[in-house]
């Protein structure tokens, strides 16, 4: 039997929707495979906060994937956004949507790390050396070559070691006594350090420097002012603090330590510090002799008054915060409890009470300390 007319104009238009219905999944399909081959590598660095839709632009501009359109809605799909880290990635040209989605989805292609620890009372040397342990890529004088690149230019610049401006020039710092050997000394802070493999030696100096200034930022305005009313800047407090790292390593009794220092300095008396000493012999031996203390350098104490030119090691937290806010105390003396071995100190008013302790606790030499 023959097809009326009508059955005819419909089954043409049926096909036509059958076809176009074909077509769109077809040319779907194709916006959302890839190429054939490797493709042409294409380095993306994904800002934070960037959207899927911002990361599917970009990669269609880059011939990465065919359409942003068909990306945006299948990240939608595998809830991208949610999920997208910033950082470093690579792509390749040619990629279908799901080969770029799940480089996404994997996370930045970032470095290994590399974690070390420079610990509390440690000089610049010793700083390097423990940097020369930590990097098997670095040596000591590749870190050290970073330091006097800085010392040479003078001043803060591209490419060099940054240092706050509360520093002063290094080149006034180094003509302040020709016994100044190391102008950096105390800049390197103390921490845990977590830094990528591929960072350099001026990355890993300047994370130290800049967390340093971030602590020494961090103490409370009060605090700063009060220490410049007393007559100290910020460096010379950061001296201060470098002795009561030395002298002690009991947190809690930082603030005492610093308290004697700022009332020996108030009363002008010798600081009469023993770390001073070794610093200044450059050799760390556990008695401080005599003769010794007779050294004729300006960062020995019982020589010379006031703090020693520079820091004498670096120092942490506690002791900073010690050294701006040091503790109101009537002493003028402190010395080892040697029989509890536990590093604490007593503390004494008067010269004769401070004798008493010295003999009490230092002659007993419990801890083979002096």
């Amino acid at each position: 039997m023959a097809m009326s007319t009508g059955s005819k104009v419909f089954l043409v238009v049926l096909l036509l929707l059958f076809g176009a219905v074909g077509g769109g999944l077809w040319w779907v399909n194709d916006q959302l495979t890839g190429e054939p081959g490797e493709g042409e590598p294409v380095q993306a660095e994904i800002s934070r906060g960037a959207s899927a839709s911002e990361v599917g632009r970009f990669l269609e501009e880059r011939d990465v994937i065919k359409n942003a359109t068909a990306f945006r809605y299948m990240a939608r799909t595998r809830d991208l956004d949610r999920q997208l880290q910033a950082g470093p990635y690579e792509f390749r040209t040619g990629m279908s949507v799901d080969e770029a989605i799940d480089i996404l989805l994997a996370g930045p292609d970032l470095p290994d790390e590399i974690r070390f620890t420079v610990q509390e009372g440690l000089t610049v040397d010793l700083v390097l050396a423990r940097l020369d342990e930590a990097f098997e890529q670095y040596s000591a004088e590749d870190f050290r070559a970073v330091l006097d690149e800085r010392l040479q230019a003078g001043a803060n610049g591209d490419g060099l070691l940054r240092l706050p401006d509360w520093v002063p020039p290094l080149q006034d710092i180094r003509a302040r006594s020709e016994d100044v050997v190391e102008p950096y000394e105390g800049l390197l802070f103390p921490q845990t350090y977590a830094v990528f493999d591929d960072a350099t030696p001026l990355d890993v100096l300047q994370e130290m420097v800049d967390l340093l200034d971030e602590t020494v930022a961090a103490i409370p305005e009060d605090q700063r002012q009060a220490a410049e009313e007393l007559g100290l800047d910020r460096y010379e407090v950061l001296t201060l603090a470098s002795l009561v790292e030395r002298e002690t390593r009991v947190d809690a009794e930082r603030p005492q330590v610093a308290g004697v220092i700022h009332n020996r300095m108030e009363e002008g008396m010798l600081l009469q510090i023993d770390a001073t000493v070794l610093y200044a012999r450059g050799e760390h031996t556990e008695r401080v002799l005599t003769s010794d203390t007779e050294i004729d350098n300006a960062y020995n104490t019982y020589v010379y008054e006031g703090l020693p030119p520079t820091p004498i090691s670096n120092m942490g937290r506690a002791s900073i915060e010690a050294a701006f806010a040091p503790q109101d105390v009537p002493h003028l003396y402190y010395v080892v409890k040697a029989p509890e071995c536990d590093g604490t100190h007593a503390f004494a008013e008067t010269l004769d009470e401070h004798n008493a302790n010295v003999r009490r606790f230092r002659e007993s030499d419990a801890c083979g300390n002096r």
